[in-house]
């Protein structure tokens, strides 16, 4: 496979608007690789911004597993442990409902054709998109039934309203002769959207008519697999002879001992199924409480932020994955798709910069959710707070394990040196969406940090938050006074060790103190002295404008790690000493503050 250039890379982001964030994702590669899932229409499956996505395909229930033993129940009985099975991820289910399709006769050559005009990369999934978006497959599908009266569109309905105009004779159909409840079918926008769950539901919908089809006699579908079958695009004829996987999975009948390379393949891919099921139980649970109105929608947004969003594109890559994971061992390359994905990963930023106010809003409403009902999968989900938090941090957890698993493929994966160059890219890829991820949370700590100083110290003395630049560091710490800090107050000159709230911006440094509410001129006051969350008010107790800073003395001692500041006060020059708990949180306040001053 060739490299794509820096002009394809760069059409892998575009900017989509989803239903509480930006979602960057789009790829337009031409080129024949399995680098970027393709489009659904023009161009990709990433064009403009979808209608809000709907609620994803109810999950059926998984009942306990017995091993045989007396009755006993495995582990895989608890959503938590639940394994994705291989056929239930979309880009399976596409390669299976593509199969049953091509046994439809009147279907069959608007599948072909789309194929045959496809890129050789196009996966299942864009294929049966598009081929879908033509409407009119849809009605030779249901005039496949015999119906009395078969379904057709006016000749002068031209381009995508012929489209949209067959697709809704056939939901009509599916609702008024095949007995679907409204609530089961797909909507229009659903198919011409571009939000992955509202495709689930257009293959589903359409797998029951295959199924209809096949209880009736006129399709014998006993044959084909259940997703396992290899994609070939324009191949005419049946298509699960081989097992998708290429080398990884071995192929079909393959008895010798799996590599050490396929076993993290393996796990790779299994997992991120699993990964992306577990996605999609926290998306049915978020639209349950939606529905039932069990919480305000801000807290809604508080605590599942941009999932939808999120969801989208892990259904994405995960085609990219399998779609990868078919190609033979020798032309699969699992370091420049996270090279090309790199950027598009930016999805993940807001949703785990958002993870303190989740659990904060999570602990506010617990009782609220784990009252929603649901099936059994629902009111696992909301079982105890840890497993409702467990699942909303899966995210964060996957994005971990990217790096280590493209290191132990680096390491056993008896690759050739260029494949071996590219999964260091990749894991580089892979680690700076951790980076980035991490500093996205530092950015939101902070910005709550300001927030909630700027309501809690009681008096500024004249000072404006807004003028003193960004947040660069904060926290609590021992403080040993020496000189006022230029306060002028009668405590200051006492001297004496403190407990001071210490932040560092980029032209001052404060130090502020917990109002004493025991005191009795505390007790006293008429003034409100704690905030809405019942922490005490600050008392501005010290303020260092960085460009007075003189001088910068560190001392690491065994358990003993400070820093003295000097500073021109009034008269002569100031100091006071911070002590910090360990050396590497000492060196960074250090370098901070000789950067700053």
């Amino acid at each position: 496979m060739s490299n794509p250039s820096p002009n394809q890379q760069s059409q892998l982001v575009h900017s989509q608007a989803h239903t509480s964030s930006n979602h960057s994702i789009q790829s337009q590669l031409s080129s024949r690789n399995s680098d970027t899932t393709q489009g659904t229409s023009s161009s990709t499956l990433f064009p403009p911004p979808p209608p809000p996505p709907s609620a994803p395909p109810n999950a059926a229930a998984q009942g306990p597993v017995s091993d045989g033993n007396a009755g006993l129940v495995k582990a895989t009985d608890n959503i938590m442990n639940s394994v994705a099975s291989a056929s239930s991820s979309l880009f399976q289910i596409c390669v299976s409902l593509r199969s049953r399709l091509l046994l439809v006769p009147a279907f069959s050559p608007s599948l072909l054709d789309e194929e045959r005009v496809a890129d050789e990369d196009t996966d299942p999934v864009t294929v049966l998109w598009r081929t879908f978006r033509r409407g009119y497959p849809l009605m030779d599908l249901y005039n496949a039934l015999g119906p009395e009266k078969p379904l057709e569109v006016g000749e002068g309905v031209k381009g995508e309203k012929r489209g949209k105009a067959a697709t809704f004779k056939f939901l009509q159909a599916c609702v008024r002769e095949l007995g679907m409840e409204q609530e089961e079918c797909f909507i229009v926008t659903d198919l011409f959207g571009d939000d992955t769950t509202g495709f689930v539901k257009v293959a589903r919908v359409v797998n029951r008519v295959l199924d209809i089809l096949a209880s009736r006699g006129l399709i014998d579908d006993s044959a084909q697999g259940s997703g396992d079958g290899s994609y070939t695009p324009g191949e005419d004829g049946d298509s699960t002879s081989a097992s998708l996987g290429g080398g990884s999975n071995g192929g079909a009948g393959a008895v010798n001992k799996k590599s050490q390379r396929q076993h993290i393949i393996t796990e790779l891919v299994a997992t991120e199924r699993t990964y992306v099921q577990h996605l999609e139980l926290l998306q049915r649970f978020k639209s349950l409480v939606e529905s039932r109105g069990v919480i305000p929608g801000d807290s809604v947004h508080s605590i599942f932020l941009n999932l939808n969003s999120l969801l989208d594109f892990q259904r994405r890559f995960l085609i990219r994955v399998e779609q990868t994971n078919a190609l033979p061992e020798d032309e699969q390359n699992w370091g420049r798709l996270f090279v090309l994905y790199c950027d598009a990963f930016r999805v993940y930023e807001p949703y785990i910069a958002n993870q303190r106010r989740c659990e904060r809003t999570v602990a506010q409403e617990y009782p609220k959710l784990a009252s929603a009902g649901g099936d059994r999968e629902m009111i696992q989900i909301v079982e105890t707070p840890a497993t409702l938090s467990s699942f909303l941090m899966k995210p964060f957890q996957r994005l971990s394990k990217y790096p280590l698993l493209l290191s132990d493929l680096y390491k056993k994966g008896d690759l050739d040196e260029d494949r071996k160059r590219d999964l260091l890219q990749g894991k580089e890829a892979a680690q700076s969406v951790l980076e980035r991820t991490n500093a996205a949370v530092d950015r939101e700590e902070k910005a709550e940090a300001v927030a909630e100083l700027k309501v809690r110290v009681e008096d500024w003395k004249g000072h404006r938050v807004e003028g003193f630049g960004g947040l660069l560091m904060y926290g609590t710490f021992t403080v040993l006074k020496s000189g006022d800090m230029g306060t002028g107050g009668k405590e200051g000159k006492e001297g004496g060790e403190r407990q001071y709230h210490v932040y560092l911006f980029e032209t001052i440094l404060l130090c502020c103190k917990d109002i004493d509410l025991s005191k009795p001129k505390n007790k006293l006051s008429n003034k409100q002295l704690v905030d809405k969350r019942g922490k005490p008010k600050l008392q501005l107790k010290g303020r260092i404008f960085m460009q007075n800073v003189t001088d910068l003395v560190s001392l690491a001692k065994p358990g003993s790690y400070t820093c003295q500041i000097f500073w021109k006060g009034d008269p002569s020059i100031e100091n006071f000493i911070i002590r910090f708990t360990t050396e590497e949180m000492m060196k960074k306040w250090a370098q901070q503050i000789e950067t700053q001053r």
